[in-house]
């Protein structure tokens, strides 16, 4: 999920709407008989992406709009519509009969995939603000999650790594990077995540956090932050549709775990170091009910369900990116 700097709406405004209740995403229920995949595609850990000027789309802010152009960012949108396709395929020949499409890139405000070249066969929920941001529509009808184009951590040597609006971030003392964070929701639900693509370095940090316990599927070799060894798209394509059948099967089979750790739930984080001072002003200004500041960016939360992390982490995603 990219990371964007953009100007801070009004905190009171933010803070009347993390005050009601959270919103609910309701998707029609499955086929009968049909095992859904929920499907979550961000575009840093794609196949061929090494750059920002192919992951954003130039509308997120005024220092945005000279990073891209449709040579760049226009182009990547189809090749993460071939790799959201090619899983789907993968999916449906290892037995699975639905599959929901959650926008997972902040680029364009969660609208990368193009709807009229995607899957006819796929519910696709995009756009923004959406709750529990990169998982929205997961609920106990979903079999199993799959994550493509993911990518490594805040601090982490992979290709544009990062991790939400957090230079840090741990629960109960265990670094997380966004997979390990919505793999923690998503067991809230009794979801486990089956298949994780991303470079090499996104890979071996997700095995520390999930063990062995997932298929990953290593898209590019990260050089640096922005360079990377790269396949053709093609062969890319194809490990995905295999590796997708074989994630299905195994997930049908009862083959993966939900990714749990003890509770409650401690979490500590820190905001990005590069923020203005107006956005950690709106992170205080949401006064979230057991939200404890413990330094001029860090912060801390103890909960016993972690969907509250993620309607947190819908929250202080409205303060950067509105």
């Amino acid at each position: 999920m990219i990371r964007l700097l953009l100007p801070l709406c009004v905190p009171a405004l933010l803070a009347a709407q993390t005050a009601a209740a959270p919103a609910v995403l309701k998707l029609p229920p499955p086929p009968s008989g049909g095992y859904r995949v929920l499907i979550v595609p961000d575009m840093e850990g794609m196949g061929s992406a090494v750059d920002i000027h192919e992951v954003i789309a130039g509308n997120e802010g005024a220092q945005y709009r000279t990073l891209t152009s449709d040579d760049y960012w226009s182009r990547f949108r189809g090749l993460l519509t071939q790799e959201v396709n090619a899983v789907i395929t993968g999916a449906r020949a290892g037995g699975a009969g639905s599959f929901v499409v959650t926008e997972g890139h902040g680029g364009n405000l969660f609208a990368n995939v193009l709807p009229w070249d995607l899957d006819t066969a796929a519910i696709l929920v995009r756009g923004f603000p959406k709750p529990l941001l990169m998982i929205s529509g997961i609920d106990s009808s979903v079999g199993t999650l799959i994550f493509t184009g993911a990518h490594a951590g805040a601090g982490m040597p992979g290709v544009l790594a990062h991790n939400f609006a957090f230079d840090a971030f741990t629960v109960n003392g265990t670094t997380l990077n966004e997979v390990g964070i919505n793999a923690l929701i998503a067991a809230e639900y009794g979801v486990a995540v089956a298949m994780v693509t991303g470079d090499d370095v996104l890979i071996r940090e997700t095995r520390a956090i999930l063990g062995n316990d997932f298929i990953g599927v290593t898209t590019k070799y990260a050089v640096g932050r922005m360079a990377a060894i790269t396949f053709s798209p093609a062969r890319v394509r194809r490990m995905l549709e295999d590796s997708a059948a074989a994630a299905v099967r195994r997930a049908m089979r009862g083959g993966f775990r939900p990714y749990r750790l003890a509770k409650p739930y401690r979490i500590e984080f820190s905001l990005r170091r590069s923020y203005p001072p107006a956005i950690v002003e709106g992170v205080d200004a949401l006064r979230w009910e057991g939200l404890e500041k413990t330094g001029e960016r860090s912060y801390r939360l103890t909960t016993s369900d972690a969907r509250q992390l993620g309607y947190l982490l819908d929250a202080i995603e409205r303060v950067v990116l509105r």
